[in-house]
C-alpha cells in the first residue's frame, strides 16, 4: 500500500506561506518512514540561496520525538559544489533535526506530542515548537470510505486485537499478550501476535524494559501476525463486523508522553467502541477534542493509572469483567456502547472537527511565526562564513569554477540578508 503523505504537507505548506506571506520550506521525512535525518527533505527543489534565506519547518510529526537520536550525529551540509566540499567541510556538531543550513539561528519544529522532556530541551536549543495532530488529518485521509461503512454486526469475538510490531517503544504489547494468556481471554479476542519484528525474534530480543519480557511461549496461544507496517492505515470492514470492542495499542505506552496516531481513530472512524492502551490521560485529549468516552458505561479508571505495568493489568482486568456480563447486561450495555461510537464517528466526519485541528495548526502557527520574527538571528551563519570565505581555496573557487552552484553574486546577497539578523 502507498500511503500519499505529501498531500499533507503540501498542504500545511499552502497554509503557512498564508500565514507567513512569504515562501517556507517543508521538510519531511522521504522515503516516509524513514528516521534518518539525512532523510528530512523539501517537498519542493529549491535554489541554493532560497534554502538558505527562507524559514523552514521541519515535520516530525509522525512519530515521538527523541532529541537524543542524533545526540552525537555530525552532519556534513550537502550542496552543489562537491568540489568545494572537498576543499573546506562545513559541520556543526549535533544539528539535531536542522539537516540543511540557513541563515537563520532558530528552527521551527512541527511536531504532535503534548507533556514532552523532548519538547523542552528542543526549545532549550533554539527550536520553535508548532504542535498540531498530525494524525487527526491523516486518519480523516486515510479512512475516509469508512463514513460509508454500515457495519452488519455479525459478532464472532469480543475483542478486535492489532498487535504486530513490538519492539522500540512497543515493547509492552507481548506482555500483552502474555496476560491475555494468563485471564484465560486469548479464544475472546480477534487477535494475532508478530513474532518477529526487525529481523529479530522475540525470544532473541534484548528489552529495554525488562517487565515487559513475556512468560509465556507465545507460539502455543497465538497465530504469527505478518501484516505490512502500513496495516494501521488502512481498516477491514469485516474485522469490526465480528468483534464488539477494539482494545487500541498505541505506539507510546510505557511513557509519559501524549501522542495519539490513527490507530486511535481508526474505530472512531468504523464506528467501534474501544479501550485504549496508550499513555495515561491519553482519554482525556481524545475529549479535549470533542470525543466521547466509555465511562458510564466500563471501568475507564485505567487511562488514570501513571504506573504503565498497572495500567497494562487494570485494562486486562477491564475486559475480563466484559467478558463475564450475563447475555441480557452485555445486550444492554453493547447498545449504550454503540450509541457513543456512533457519535464519535459522526464527530470524527463532522466539518467541526476537521475545523479544531485546522485552527489549532493555523493558530499555533501564527504564535510561532511572531516568535520567530521578534527573536530571529543569524550570528552562527555570520561567523560560520566570515571564517569560511576566508580560505584561499574558496576564493579561487567561487572565482574560477564552473561547476553548477550558487554564484559568488548569490553568496554575497545570501550574507548581506544574513547580517541584518546579527544579535
Amino acid at each position: 500500500m502507498s500511503i500519499p503523505l505529501d498531500r499533507l504537507y503540501h498542504y500545511i505548506e499552502n497554509i503557512a506561506e498564508e500565514i507567513y506571506s512569504n515562501p517556507i520550506i517543508i521538510y519531511r521525512f522521504y522515503p516516509h518512514g524513514s528516521k534518518k535525518h539525512e532523510d528530512l527533505a523539501p517537498t519542493k527543489n529549491f535554489q541554493w540561496y532560497e534554502v538558505k534565506i527562507n524559514p523552514g519547518i521541519y515535520c516530525n510529526d509522525q512519530e515521538p520525538l527523541d532529541y537524543d537520536y542524533c545526540k552525537n550525529y555530525t552532519l556534513i551540509y550537502q550542496s552543489a559544489w562537491t568540489t568545494l566540499l572537498k576543499l573546506c567541510l562545513i559541520h556543526t556538531p549535533n544539528p539535531n533535526l536542522k539537516t540543511h543550513s540557513n541563515i537563520y539561528d532558530q528552527t521551527l519544529l512541527l511536531h504532535s506530542e503534548q507533556r514532552s522532556v523532548n519538547l523542552e530541551t528542543y526549545k532549550k536549543n533554539n527550536f520553535i515548537t508548532i504542535y498540531y495532530w498530525c494524525h487527526a488529518l491523516l486518519a480523516r485521509d486515510w479512512f475516509r470510505y469508512a463514513e460509508y461503512i454500515d457495519l452488519d454486526k455479525k459478532t464472532v469475538k469480543t475483542f478486535l486485537i492489532y498487535n504486530r510490531a513490538w519492539s522500540g517503544t512497543r515493547e509492552y504489547r507481548l506482555k500483552f499478550a502474555d496476560l491475555l494468556v494468563d485471564h484465560n481471554l486469548v479464544n475472546d479476542c480477534q487477535t494475532s501476535v508478530g513474532f518477529v519484528d526487525q529481523d529479530t525474534h522475540y525470544k532473541n530480543y534484548k528489552f529495554t524494559n525488562s517487565q515487559w519480557q513475556p512468560l509465556h511461549q507465545l507460539e502455543q496461544y497465538f497465530q504469527n501476525n505478518l501484516s505490512s507496517s502500513t496495516s494501521s492505515a488502512d481498516f477491514t470492514a469485516e474485522d469490526y463486523c465480528a468483534t464488539d470492542i477494539e482494545v487500541v495499542l498505541e505506539t507510546l505506552f510505557d511513557d509519559t508522553r501524549l501522542h495519539l496516531t490513527e490507530k486511535s481513530l481508526r474505530p472512531i472512524a468504523c464506528g467501534q467502541p474501544f479501550i485504549l492502551a496508550a499513555t495515561h490521560g491519553s482519554l482525556q485529549y481524545l475529549r479535549n477534542y470533542g470525543f466521547r468516552t466509555f465511562g458510564d458505561i466500563i471501568d475507564e479508571s485505567y487511562d488514570l493509572i501513571e504506573n504503565p505495568l498497572d495500567r497494562l493489568k487494570a485494562i486486562v482486568i477491564l475486559m475480563k469483567q466484559i467478558t463475564n456480563w450475563t447475555k441480557e447486561e452485555k445486550q444492554y450495555k453493547m447498545r449504550l456502547l454503540r450509541e457513543i461510537a456512533e457519535y464519535n464517528k459522526q464527530h470524527f466526519f463532522s466539518v467541526n472537527f476537521f475545523n479544531q485541528i485546522l485552527n489549532e495548526l493555523k493558530e499555533n502557527l501564527i504564535t510561532a511565526f511572531t516568535l520567530f520574527d521578534s527573536i530571529k538571528s543569524s550570528n552562527l551563519w555570520v561567523n560560520r562564513w566570515n571564517e569560511y570565505l576566508s580560505h584561499q581555496s574558496v576564493i579561487d573557487f567561487l572565482k574560477n569554477s564552473k561547476e553548477p552552484g550558487p554564484t559568488k553574486i548569490q553568496v554575497d546577497l545570501v550574507n548581506q540578508e544574513a547580517k541584518k539578523y546579527i544579535k
